[in-house]
């Protein structure tokens, strides 16, 4: 797996594994397994939070297992970890005041059994505390070395440039990275998300990655398993000649569909008013994550994309 130079500096492979249900609904065996099959590929971007998964535990079952397998496998210099803050965890948590930016830090340190994060995302925005405060606070984390680089995650698209323009002012780190809900499939405009900033990416948020040349790391980018399974697509998804035509290539080209959703990701920087993409998936079963792994090594023309694009 061909690493990717990134604007900030990073070097990160093209696909991120996400640990979201890593000690929790993926026990630690079968985490372990996807974990090492991601490294064996030549992987290398890792992606947590200090929340994940508390709807299914404590919030403490991601960090704790990544530090685990980190310190068994010895591969932390190989690693590039991202965590986040910001979202609730069973009532506390919630917020970007400078205050809990510092604590959640060294919570997310403690269990991950690092001095530093590589990146460090805010996981939404805090509409009640002032950007000057988060991104001060932010930037103190990369002075002292706790932090490398930052990134913003479920954030208005202006709000997301408002709190670089801030930063930019003072002198401090601005967000590098955006992750945000991305897929194949075209958003439903009738149906808010379940979260006020969870928006799936529109084209005006991707030419504006473009022009500040910020890559764009996709959650939610598999649809839940729809691409597979019909019953499994989210409903603020529309379905139609989307879905059949990326079927039939998948079909052509004797990937399973969720394969070659990840291929037209790795490859829609080549067309314009796309940024470089980074989907951030995983599965609790490694047979089920190597099928889509496929992805980032399957050849598309520029034709197949051009029938990807207009579908």
């Amino acid at each position: 797996m061909k690493k990717l130079l990134i604007s900030n500096g990073l070097e990160i492979a093209p696909i991120a594994l996400g640990a979201m249900n890593f000690g929790t609904t993926t026990p630690r065996e079968a985490a372990y397994r996807v974990l090492d099959a991601y490294m064996d590929m030549g992987g290398n971007f890792i992606d947590t939070s200090n929340n994940y998964a508390h709807w299914a535990g404590t919030g403490d079952e991601s960090e704790t297992l990544l530090g685990q397998w980190l310190r068994d496998r010895g591969c932390r210099d190989r690693v590039v970890l991202a965590t986040k803050v910001g979202f609730d965890r069973h009532g506390e948590g919630a917020g970007l005041k400078a205050a809990q930016i510092e604590y959640w830090i060294d919570e997310s340190l403690r269990k991950l059994g690092t001095d530093y994060v590589d990146l460090y995302y805010a996981h939404t925005d805090d509409t009640d505390t002032p950007i000057e405060e988060t991104m001060e606070a932010f930037d103190r984390l990369v002075k002292k070395g706790k932090v490398l680089h930052l990134g913003g995650s479920n954030y208005d698209t202006w709000r997301f440039a408002e709190a670089n323009a801030i930063a930019a002012a003072k002198g401090q780190t601005p967000y590098t990275v955006m992750q945000q809900k991305f897929t194949y499939l075209h958003p439903r405009a009738d149906m808010a998300p379940k979260y006020i900033f969870n928006e799936t990416v529109s084209r005006e948020r991707l030419r504006y990655l473009v022009d500040k040349d910020i890559p764009l790391v996709a959650y939610s980018c598999l649809a839940k398993g729809g691409y597979e399974i019909d019953e499994r697509i989210p409903a603020d998804y529309i379905v139609g000649d989307r879905l059949v035509t990326v079927r039939a290539m998948a079909k052509e080209k004797g990937v399973n569909t969720s394969a070659l959703v990840v291929a037209w990701m790795v490859n829609l920087h080549r067309c314009e008013g796309f940024p470089r993409v980074i989907p951030l998936f995983a599965s609790s079963r490694v047979e089920h994550f190597l099928d889509n792994l496929k992805g980032v090594e399957l050849t598309l023309s520029d034709e197949d994309m051009r029938r990807l694009n207009r579908a």
